[in-house]
């Protein structure tokens, strides 16, 4: 991660994550195709979006433990201190499980209040509640599988999450028509057969993740000691962790108020709204996420190194690649959005909707994908407090005024304009806080040997 060409390096760390973004991308949308075809297809659609908040808020838990993990351990392996990387592995382990059990009880225990809570209206409380009550129980093992995968990136290692997200997911769309329309010897549940297949390929994710990391080939060796919580280990994956957490509740929370503004424009409008954000992870997935897998470790690393040269370049790497592939990939949505959207809304009414919100959301993804590689930079130089503080910039300090006076006076298709108007303005938050970070850590501060040999 200190020597091997920026370019080479970026693209290998990067597509086993992005093969597994992509499936798992994948695997939403032949979900909501299949969910789709049920006889109260459009409610269903909108019942699975009022539920994405709650999983929004599991999946920031786990996202929170493994990026700061994952900059942890990476700073260790650039700074030579490998000694502490099996307690870090350790912490590790017993961290998900101690965050997972409470949302579980939590959304078992209050499934309607949380349903409402998070923008169900009045018909969609009763299917959300169904799927929610089934699919908590394996939050545990998501946020579990999300910090082993924080650990191997960690290391180096992104071939391996891959495969195990990508099995799991795999598993999880096979099993699908089987439980959703009872085919062969199991029973037709529906919606909650939906729910079932993710809790089984949340399990068997689990299960290997766990397997590998305790094998002789994850490069760990953890005891029974290193499973201990030990307060500066934890301090240390806090300090990155926390805030990409409270990242990942903001998110939640902002899909629970456009549920509640939506609500008011009827069912489609927030089926529409959950189409278009499944199609728009899909197009995401060969972009951001599995370049940002590869981008925290490589920039932890030369951190740790002080070699600040090549983590700029890194950034600037990442930051020009991805928007040129935004603006081919944006074209391309925005052209096919009716024929990419058709499967999954055969209703008129809400195909309609679900186009508007599509073109609308993809059109300025080319200025998203730098601020995005900003965050991930500065969670990758343990700076999370900066990370959250540009994502609350663009996700609520704009977005909740634009939302909220674009539905006002253009209705449900002026909500859907709300995200893309706050990332114009968050082009010049993301650059006044780069350059700040950048004049604390110029190029001329590097301490490599590759420095040494360059003016």
């Amino acid at each position: 991660m200190g020597t091997a060409p920026i370019g080479s390096l970026l693209l290998r760390m990067s597509i086993p994550g992005m093969v597994s973004m992509v499936v798992m991308s994948l695997y939403n949308i032949v979900d909501t195709i299949w969910v789709s075809g049920l006889p109260n297809g459009t409610e269903a659609i909108a019942a699975l979006t009022v539920v994405m908040p709650l999983q929004m808020v599991a999946a920031a838990l786990g996202m929170g433990a493994s990026s700061g993990v994952t900059s942890l351990v990476s700073r260790r392996f650039g700074a030579g201190k490998r000694d502490e990387v099996n307690r870090i592995a350790g912490n590790a382990i017993t961290l998900p499980l101690l965050l997972g059990a409470p949302v579980t009880v939590l959304c078992l225990t209050f499934p309607e209040p949380l349903a409402l809570l998070f923008g169900g209206s009045s018909e969609l409380v009763a299917p959300a509640v169904g799927y929610l009550t089934i699919i908590a129980w394996g939050f545990p093992c998501q946020i579990f599988g999300a910090t082993v995968d924080g650990l191997l990136r960690g290391s180096g290692n992104t071939k391996t999450p891959m495969y195990v997200r990508s099995t799991a997911a795999i598993f999880n769309a096979i099993l699908d028509p089987f439980l959703i329309y009872g085919w062969g010897p199991f029973p037709m549940l529906g919606l909650p057969g939906a729910a079932l297949a993710t809790l089984s390929a949340q399990i068997l994710g689990a299960c290997l993740s766990a397997g590998y990391l305790l094998s002789s080939r994850s490069g760990y060796r953890i005891s029974i000691p290193d499973l201990r919580p030990r307060f500066l280990i934890l301090r240390n994956i806090a300090q990155v962790g926390i805030p990409s957490f409270i990242n990942g509740c903001v998110r939640s929370a902002m899909g629970s108020l456009f549920n509640w503004v939506l609500a008011g424009f009827g069912p489609a409008a927030i089926a529409a709204n959950g189409l278009s954000m499944r199609v728009m992870m899909l197009m995401l997935s060969f972009m951001g996420p599995g370049v940002a897998q590869a981008l925290v470790p490589i920039v932890g690393f030369n951190f740790g190194a002080q070699n600040y040269r090549r983590m700029w370049k890194t950034w600037l790497t990442a930051s020009l690649s991805l928007s040129g592939i935004g603006v081919v990939l944006s074209s391309l949505i925005i052209l096919f959005a009716p024929t990419i959207l058709a499967p999954m809304a055969p209703d008129p009414e809400l195909l309609e909707l679900a186009v508007w919100a599509l073109r609308l959301k993809v059109c300025t993804i080319v200025l998203v994908e730098p601020q995005m590689m900003g965050i991930f930079t500065f969670q990758g130089m343990g700076m999370g407090t900066r990370a959250l503080a540009l994502t609350m910039a663009r996700n609520v300090v704009f977005v909740v005024p634009a939302l909220l006076a674009l539905a006002h006076f253009f209705g449900a298709r002026g909500a859907f304009a709300a995200q893309p108007a706050s990332d114009l303005l968050g082009v010049l938050i993301a650059g006044g806080m780069l350059w700040q970070v950048y004049r604390r850590y110029p190029v001329s501060a590097s301490t490599s040997v590759e420095t040494a040999t360059r003016p």
